[in-house]
């Protein structure tokens, strides 16, 4: 079994479209071009949309939930319920206020460190071992409430843009080279 769950983490809705929160959906969308070449099946499910493509001896499902993020852990739980998935082969995008607008880290497991659709995969699937795609959206200033930092509108859309492309190479290394090779090409390091 070679398949592939990148599920990114976002919100359903054209009022969300382009908020910090859906920057995970940005890379999905970007992976839906990088993948145009090959084979693709899409279908609605009852907690996700996905988008399936066949390459070589592997399948990739792009699945973007439909709980809005802080149950996204309802969509996981339900792919990694069928037979076909293993936790080993999923990557989970998400956004990081931590990090700076334009960063980006992968992480072979670890919290929620916060965030509230990471934690709910976690506790829906009872485990902190999955690989994380974490992108960097800015941090709030001290007293800005985080909610609505994450809900806002991202304002510097071209470095966000070639972020989330950035993103996208990372999640298909993941893929093809291993999680060891590929964090040591996006994170400079392979210590995490």
């Amino acid at each position: 079994m070679n398949n592939w769950i990148i599920l990114g983490l976002g919100n359903p809705g054209k009022k969300y479209e382009n908020t910090k929160h859906n920057i995970p959906w940005w890379t999905l969308d970007i992976l839906i071009k990088k993948l145009s070449d090959y084979k693709k099946y899409e279908k609605n499910e009852k907690n996700h949309k996905e988008y399936r493509f066949d390459i070589e001896d592997k399948s990739i499902y792009l699945i973007y939930p439909s709980t809005f993020v802080n149950n996204s852990g309802i969509a996981l739980r339900d792919l990694l319920d069928k037979d076909k998935f293993l936790l080993d082969k999923t990557i989970v995008i998400s956004d990081d206020i931590k990090l700076d607008e334009g960063r980006m880290r992968i992480k072979r497991k670890g919290s929620s460190g916060g965030h509230n659709g990471l934690k709910s995969i976690i506790n829906h699937i009872g485990s902190e071992n999955f690989i994380r795609l974490k992108i960097g959206v800015g941090k709030p200033w001290p007293n800005e409430d985080q909610i609505k930092f994450v809900l806002s509108k991202v304002k510097n859309q071209e470095v966000m843009q070639k972020t989330c492309e950035e993103g996208a190479d990372a999640c298909l290394s993941i893929i093809k080279n291993g999680i060891n090779k590929s964090m040591e090409k996006y994170n400079g390091d392979s210590n995490e």
